[in-house]
């Protein structure tokens, strides 16, 4: 009889455990998730599904990813390609080539419309910057990819300027200098004000790649950016490609930085002696007049402090060219596949990060996490990032992404953000990694001053759901 009741039972029991668990199975089965690959950075921090960053981005997104890390993922291309694709490639290295050839093809591909639909915040940038919507276009009109860039030429690595000790400024009752002249009669002031001073002066190497191609900006060089004067190149008032080696006023530059030289306002070392350390070892003792870089702190945490940017010298003839780069320093930091489920849901997973609250998490992190805000408005990173052993750009890798290694899909922070971020890091990137000419933070230009504190956030409707 008990035997019977339980065979009786047994049916509805069942029935009752599986209501039960249907709820949670109903929840797995609604997570959305993507597939993603990117190179390894597993040496010098977490697996990305690891991060917290990324941990935290799920939560806001609704969205899970599966992140697949390649180690030396160049090596590996062609063998990549050759089977089942991930959804999409993130910050990953392709040249352009490669972008229209595996488009073409049909492995990668088109995002034009796709973007105008799911992306808001990029399609924004593309609308109101032609230039860089012109960068991603490939010859037969599709967009295969989206970039890493920097919309503010002021920031985010675009523009290599001079950097002025300020303190010797104020001692001497001297006014920073705004053309080469005036630069001149400063160097020499510095020079003469103690000993131990130096007037420019870098590490050993430095002065070709640095004070030369800002030098050659002042004299009307410099007009095709930086890139161009790395190939010998500028653009005319003509609107045409000209050599820069064989031009008269390449030789005046030649001329002027000689006069320098010889009158003791480039340091002696400047060809050799000096190393990095060496470099940064005098800074700290204040014997450095005037360097050259994307931004200050890379001569030390003191930097910011210290030294005052001259954003451009004007020449003889009147040229005030920056020394820059293009709005887009890397075209191939997310690339969706043919084997993407659902590319729309990819692309709004990437939008935000072209978004300033996007920005801001990325670098930052969030307030009251991974940084702080001082009694000054200043953005400051938390103690365990500062303080991290090998460095706060590594301290602040182990919480986000977008402070390492460059090319993600990413605007950086424009200068009016930045300039409210202390302790910034200074972006220079591995050597290992040095892909993007960073003197790049890596490079900038775009200028078309973008107001992104003033853009109003854009979320995909599949997306605002989610939101916390």
């Amino acid at each position: 009889m008990k035997k019977g009741v339980l065979l009786f039972l047994l049916p509805f029991v069942w029935l009752l455990a599986a209501c039960q668990s249907s709820p949670n199975e109903k929840v797995a089965e609604d997570v959305k998730s993507i597939h993603l690959m990117r190179n390894d950075f597993t040496d010098v921090r977490p697996k990305s599904e690891d991060l917290w960053m990324w941990q935290e981005y799920e939560k806001k997104s609704g969205i899970k990813v599966q992140w697949e890390e390649v180690k030396e993922f160049g090596e590996k291309k062609n063998l990549i390609l050759s089977g089942k694709l991930p959804d999409a490639f993130y910050q990953t290295g392709w040249s352009n080539d490669e972008i229209v050839k595996y488009g073409q093809q049909g492995l990668f591909i088109p995002l034009e419309d796709l973007i105008a639909e799911h992306a808001p915040n990029l399609q924004k940038i593309l609308d109101e910057n032609p230039i860089v919507k012109k960068t991603l276009t490939a010859p037969d009109g599709h967009m295969y990819s989206l970039p890493y860039m920097s919309l503010d030429p002021m920031s985010g690595g675009r523009t290599v300027r001079l950097y002025i000790n300020q303190n010797w400024l104020d001692e001497l009752s001297l006014d920073v200098p705004r053309t080469t002249e005036e630069l001149k009669e400063v160097l020499a002031a510095f020079v003469a004000s103690g000993e131990g001073r130096e007037g420019y002066y870098m590490p050993s190497g430095w002065l070709a790649g640095g004070l030369e191609k800002v030098l050659m900006a002042s004299y009307g060089l410099g007009t095709g950016g930086r890139q161009a004067m790395g190939n010998m190149l500028f653009v005319d008032e003509a609107g045409q490609l000209q050599l820069t080696i064989n031009h008269e006023r390449m030789r005046e530059v030649w001329m002027y930085l000689r006069e320098l030289y010889a009158e003791g306002l480039v340091a002696k070392q400047s060809f050799a002696g000096v190393d990095d350390d060496k470099w940064r070892a005098d800074a700290a003792q204040d014997k450095v007049g005037l360097f050259q870089w994307v931004d200050p702190d890379f001569i030390g945490p003191f930097g910011p402090e210290t030294y005052t940017p001259i954003n451009v010298i004007e020449g003889p003839y009147g040229d005030k060219t920056l020394y820059t780069e293009p709005p887009v320093s890397g075209t191939s930091a997310f690339i969706i596949t043919k084997d993407a489920a659902d590319p729309g849901l990819l692309l709004e997973w990437v939008d935000y990060f072209y978004s300033p609250e996007g920005q801001i998490f990325a670098y930052l992190g969030e307030e009251g996490v991974t940084y702080e805000v001082d009694e000054d408005g200043h953005m400051v990173y938390i103690d365990e990032i500062l303080n991290y052993q090998n460095g706060p750009q590594l301290g602040a890798f182990q919480w986000v992404d977008n402070v390492y290694g460059g090319y993600f899909p990413y605007a950086e922070l424009d200068q009016e953000i930045e300039h409210l971020v202390k302790n910034r890091l200074s972006m220079m990137i591995p050597k290992k990694n040095i892909c993007r000419s960073i003197c790049c933070r890596h490079l900038w230009q775009r200028k078309q001053k973008q107001q992104n504190c003033q853009r109003s956030l854009q979320i995909s409707p599949r997306m605002s759901n989610n939101r916390g």
